[in-house]
């Protein structure tokens, strides 16, 4: 039975695909010039906008789990936190609909990789004041978000990209709005595989939750420069890290280890107080 459902699935991924080649016009519109990547909620396109003659990104929402109930939630989310979200390093939406039975949105392209490309393809390094300078940017776009009544839940290495010194995010299918009824949001997050604390974390309807997955992309960040030396014993990221005691704090507070920050403006001044110091 299962075999049987694991062929349907690639027969049906490849009956989606075939739609959405290179060369083809989707829309009469959107002509495909290649694919960009394909993430766990769906396919974004590199495109030539045939009426306004620039490049946008068409993306093409295809959940890897849950089916056609997921893949209308995350359209449904991404749609609306795009259509109310304003801000120059967030993609501006361009349009949303249905093609072949595939739900699109078409955005700005906006060059760049994302930090994981950068970090374990390009093995890119970012000292510690790199690091806090693109989370800064990262938070001005938080800052925004959570004023606007946005919680993004997804701030990942994949979800933030990076180009010529600006940083900007992306992927709003699990954004959560203040308006929105938890059981709807619980109901999307159901479909959600992974370790449960994790998931609570990360997912949380609450500013902490962005704040926790901006911790972890610092962490990320701030190892790119660390030397691991042959049979060293594992140590704690405290112990193994060379940076700024404030920078520390920081992080631990981020990361819900001490009692976590409830705004982005007090982790703004906190970050622009540490460069000030590098």
């Amino acid at each position: 039975m299962r075999a049987l459902q694991r062929m349907n699935g690639h027969i049906q991924r490849w009956l989606q695909e075939r739609n959405f080649r290179p060369g083809q016009v989707i829309r009469e519109r959107y002509r495909i010039i290649e694919r960009l990547g394909t993430g766990s909620y769906g396919v974004a396109y590199r495109c030539d906008d045939r009426v306004t003659g620039e490049l946008c990104v068409l993306k093409r929402v295809h959940p890897l789990r849950g089916g056609r109930q997921r893949a209308e939630l995350i359209y449904d989310r991404e749609l609306q936190a795009m259509s109310r979200l304003r801000h120059k390093q967030v993609p501006t939406l361009l349009d949303s609909f249905i093609y072949k039975g595939q739900r699109c949105l078409a955005m700005e392209y906006m060059q760049g990789m994302n930090i994981g490309q950068l970090l374990f393809e390009e093995e890119r390094t970012f000292t510690e004041q790199e690091s806090l300078q693109l989370m800064h940017q990262l938070l001005d776009i938080v800052q925004t978000m959570h004023h606007q009544g946005l919680i993004h839940r997804d701030i990942s290495l994949s979800n933030v990209l990076w180009y010529d010194g600006t940083a900007h995010l992306i992927d709003f299918g699990l954004t959560w709005r203040e308006e929105e009824p938890p059981e709807l949001v619980h109901e999307l997050d159901e479909l959600v595989s992974g370790d449960e604390q994790e998931k609570k974390i990360r997912r949380s309807l609450d500013v902490s939750s962005d704040f926790y997955g901006i911790g972890h992309l610092l962490l990320y960040l701030l190892y790119s420069t660390y030397d691991d030396l042959d049979g060293q014993q594992e140590r704690s990221w405290e112990q193994e890290l060379q940076i700024h005691p404030r920078t520390r704090r920081m992080l631990r507070r981020l990361l819900l280890i001490d009692p976590p920050y409830t705004d982005a403006a007090e982790i703004i001044t906190e970050l622009e107080a540490i460069l000030a110091e590098l």
